[in-house]
């Protein structure tokens, strides 16, 4: 929807584009224990973290503490290593890494 904007020197007329707009976040699906299994490779590293499932592939290069220190973890559940180093909270700049939700049972 536009809103009319007086034009001036500083300001001309705006829209916003589909791109500034984030969609509605779409439900996570259901992984099992068995699919995060299968992404344990140097280029698909999957980890889940406090029931949420994360895909690390690129990040893990990234790791402070370096690549192995993910790796190791890859197609497992981190959340105990995970916890004894860092706090839940830096886990919100990870959304647009999760990848489901895991099935524990």
């Amino acid at each position: 929807q536009r809103i009319p904007v007086k034009k001036s020197a500083a300001i001309a007329s705006a829209t916003v584009s589909e791109s500034m707009v984030k969609d509605e976040a779409e439900p996570l699906p259901v992984i099992t224990m068995e699919e995060l299994a299968k992404h344990n490779t140097e280029d698909d590293i999957w980890v889940a973290i406090e029931g949420i499932v994360y895909d690390f592939t690129e990040f893990a290069h990234e790791h402070p503490a370096g690549f192995a220190s993910i790796f190791d973890l890859a197609g497992m559940d981190g959340s105990e290593a995970f916890a004894a180093v860092h706090n839940t909270a830096m886990l919100d700049d990870f959304e647009e890494d999760r990848k489901g939700i895991l099935l524990t049972s």
